[in-house]
């Protein structure tokens, strides 16, 4: 069970957004962990988690191609999307489908459990509630690391709390958290981020949550117990391809 709505089980889609050209790490979606490409390592792996229907939006015909060579859903979205999340509302019109809601799983998450995809849903048991995301334990190693955001928040009892900033730079280490890339919307918190305008934090910080933050927006976070390592860097992809032939061997 997900997550539960007047004790009935939530419809979810997940949606991948996969832009082809990055810019720290080329085409890093393309780059293979134990033979198998990473776009396709976190698809397969959300597809068996079970929790809701899996696309991957892209802009890349490689991506598609690739994709559906794997049997795995994905759909081609425009170039100018400014976002992640403004690709993946032009998905969900595309899929055409009415689902309660939509998660942006981040395509560079390759090891993730169950875990981080319900609790962020979960968040959405909260009615004040109008992006959920999660956050885990910012290593000491990681404070000074722009490739790794930060989130400002205090938790309550229940390891859950509103968003207060998010940051790349240290200035005060209370209260932060390393935050990790997935969010969650309703159909229409997801229509309402998209129609704002981008807000010059979004662009200086490069980050897209801050669009939200900006314009009064609800972000709940929770806290998992857990790290899922994501790919920013060749030697983060050096470290995750170790940590799968490790496992492996």
């Amino acid at each position: 069970m997900v997550i539960k709505k007047n004790k009935k089980k939530w419809k979810l889609i997940i949606i991948i957004p996969a832009r082809l050209e990055s810019v720290r790490l080329k085409k890093k979606l393309l780059r293979k962990i134990h033979k198998v490409p990473m776009i396709v390592r976190v698809a397969q792996n959300a597809i068996q988690q079970n929790l809701g229907e899996v696309w991957v939006a892209t802009d890349s015909k490689q991506i598609l191609n690739l994709c559906h060579k794997n049997g795995i859903n994905s759909l081609i979205t425009s170039k100018k999307n400014k976002s992640g999340t403004d690709r993946i509302s032009q998905a969900y019109k595309i899929i055409n489908k009415k689902f309660d809601l939509i998660v942006n799983l981040q395509g560079d998450l390759p090891v993730f459990k169950k875990e981080l995809i319900q609790k962020t849903a979960n968040l959405f048991l909260d009615p004040k509630t109008e992006i959920g995301s999660a956050v885990c334990d910012l290593k000491n190693e990681d404070l000074n690391d722009k490739n790794i955001v930060k989130a400002k928040v205090k938790l309550n009892a229940e390891k859950e709390g509103f968003a207060e900033d998010f940051i790349r730079i240290i200035y005060d280490k209370k209260n932060l958290f390393h935050h990790i890339g997935i969010y969650a919307y309703s159909p229409e918190t997801l229509e309402k981020f998209v129609r704002l305008k981008q807000t010059k934090n979004e662009i200086s910080r490069k980050l897209e949550q801050m669009r939200a933050m900006d314009n009064f927006m609800k972000i709940k976070l929770v806290k998992v117990k857990y790290t899922p390592p994501s790919i920013d860097t060749i030697n983060d992809l050096k470290k995750i391809r170790l940590l799968f032939n490790s496992n492996n061997s």
